[in-house]
């Protein structure tokens, strides 16, 4: 589809102007091809402070007449302001234009034009902007199509990537979107270039203040950018990019990408409506869901559908439980946290969902089995746990995951598990990362005795003698004996971990053995003193 061409009034059309009849072109061709925009005059020395890109600037040459050679420095800095040319009436005050003024012309690019003595700068401003509001005019007709276009794409919900290539293909140059995480949609001319395009190159185009034209640096090219910012949140604001690619980049496509911006600004505030609204209404069917207050397996399938979810038959789920080293964590920040993790997780289609439950960071993982695989598989569980890790870095403890769930229904017992083996690697004190309700085996047993008579009597016979020993020893004791268990009953063994004497070790587990009445050799002895030393873990929580 051919959007229009460009036809704005450019430097070299100054040449068709009656009174440009007699002027001459002293340097600078490599700017014949910029757009006008507007005219001015220049009659002080100080008129580098009241141009405008875009200018055609004319001068008598008083100014310079005292220094002519000054001129060298003003095309310099009319270079950086943006003026597209400058036009010097010669014979009044100065008689001709220095040399070095002409190579000047020639290095920044800027056409230095000597005007016949007779201009009359009035009648050349009225006839030139005459030429280029006609332009404009041709250039508002264009820029009007082009916004209806882009307008229609949007209304007609073909998606953001149809928006970028449609405005590619109006502007004639690669076009991206950053958002906020700095990850990019691009149209397809973009794509290239954007995969070579490092973070720190996308985080460079946030500076402070922000440039409308960047640079980016690719291999040994570098690309000019034109940069705006879609909406007004700062650093982190989508940034609509315009790369630079060939052909020019004019004052109607510069209209064409602020309109467009704007109607990105309001595409993506309905979109992040959007998102906001499914979030909430998704977190709450996840919470129901796992909290077992859907009880039919019909309305679970429904909501799911309604969340753009909808339940894979034959999946596999299992609930995991955050521990965190806070006693009580913030709710609102795990919320936020939560709406994060979901976010990446659809990005990257990930089985993995958050939310908040009972102030706990709670993950639902669903999965399916591989043929000759039991349980959940660990890439899963690893996935999650760097999630969890990356979103509360040195403040995650532990990931505690309760039984599979085969089926919707069993989705709460689950979690209920879950629940519990939080509470257990808590009391217990384990140090894994990964916490298996499956997995806790005495220390669930232990957990549930915790009150019972059975166990204050238990305490009474074999863990408060094996305290009061040990204080008697100044502690050395139970450390000697639980790291003697650790080695399966090898005393040579446990002197090389405790770093003591092989004497030292047999004599203390003799002191235990005639103080205690015990026959550490006894296997029924060594499960009785072993459940103690656990408890005694316990107790010291407690």
């Amino acid at each position: 589809m051919e959007y229009g061409m460009r036809d704005a009034f450019t430097v070299r059309d100054l040449f068709g102007v009656p009174h440009f009849e007699d002027a001459a072109l002293l340097g600078g061709d490599a700017g014949l091809d910029v757009p006008i925009s507007r005219v001015n005059v220049m009659e002080v020395p100080d008129v580098v402070d009241w141009v405008r890109p875009g200018e055609f600037l004319m001068t008598t040459g008083y100014p310079f007449k005292e220094d002519p050679n000054a001129l060298v420095t003003l095309i310099a800095q009319l270079k950086q302001k943006g003026v597209v040319a400058l036009g010097i009436k010669t014979k009044r005050f100065l008689d001709a234009v220095p040399e070095a003024a002409i190579r000047a012309a020639d290095q920044y690019g800027i056409p230095l034009i000597e005007l016949p003595p007779a201009t009359t700068f009035s009648d050349v401003v009225r006839e030139v902007m005459e030429r280029v509001l006609v332009a404009e005019s041709r250039d508002l007709s264009i820029l009007q199509g082009r916004v209806q276009r882009l307008s229609h794409v949007l209304l007609h919900g073909d998606g953001l990537p149809a928006f970028l290539n449609h405005l590619q293909l109006m502007i004639k140059h690669p076009v991206a979107l950053l958002d906020p995480e700095n990850r990019w949609t691009a149209s397809p001319a973009a794509e290239d270039w954007c995969v070579q395009i490092n973070e720190e190159a996308w985080s460079g185009l946030r500076g402070e203040p922000m440039a409308e034209t960047q640079f980016l640096r690719m291999g040994e090219r570098q690309l000019r950018v034109h940069v705006t910012a879609v909406s007004d949140d700062g650093p982190r604001s989508f940034l609509l990019l315009i790369i630079e690619d060939g052909s020019n980049y004019g004052p109607v496509d510069a209209l064409t990408v602020t309109w467009a911006g704007r109607l990105l600004g309001f595409e993506i505030s309905n979109m992040q409506a959007r998102k906001t609204i499914e979030a909430k209404y998704f977190d709450q069917f996840l919470q129901d869901w796992i909290s077992g207050r859907v009880v039919s397996s019909v309305d679970l399938r429904l909501r799911a559908e309604a969340c753009g979810w909808p339940l894979e038959r034959g999946a596999a789920y299992v609930i995991g439980v955050a521990a965190m080293r806070s006693v009580k964590a913030d709710v609102k920040k795990l919320q936020a946290i939560a709406k994060r993790l979901n976010d990446e997780s659809a990005l990257y289609k990930n089985a993995v969902k958050w939310t908040v439950l009972e102030g706990a960071l709670v993950v639902l993982l669903t999965f399916r089995h591989e043929q000759g695989e039991a349980g959940v598989p660990e890439r899963l569980i690893r996935q999650a746990w760097d999630m969890l890790q990356a979103a509360l870095p040195g403040e995650a403890e532990a990931l505690c995951l309760g039984r599979e769930a085969v089926g919707t229904g069993a989705v709460p017992n689950s979690y209920k598990d879950a629940r519990r083996a939080a509470e257990v690697r808590s009391v217990c004190r384990l140090s894994d990362t990964v916490v298996r309700f499956g997995d806790l085996g005495l220390y669930l047993l232990l957990y549930r005795l915790q009150g019972s008579d059975e166990l204050e009597v238990y305490k009474r016979m074999y863990l408060q003698p094996l305290l009061e020993l040990d204080t008697r020893q100044s502690g050395a004791l139970l450390s000697t004996l639980r790291t003697y268990f650790q080695c399966n009953c090898n005393a040579k063994e446990t002197a090389e971990r405790m770093f003591v004497h092989y004497n030292t070790v047999n004599y203390r587990l003799e002191r235990i053995r005639s103080e205690l009445g015990l026959r550490l050799d006894d296997p029924e002895t060594k499960l009785m003193l072993q459940l103690a030393l656990k408890l005694e873990e316990i107790q010291e929580l407690n």
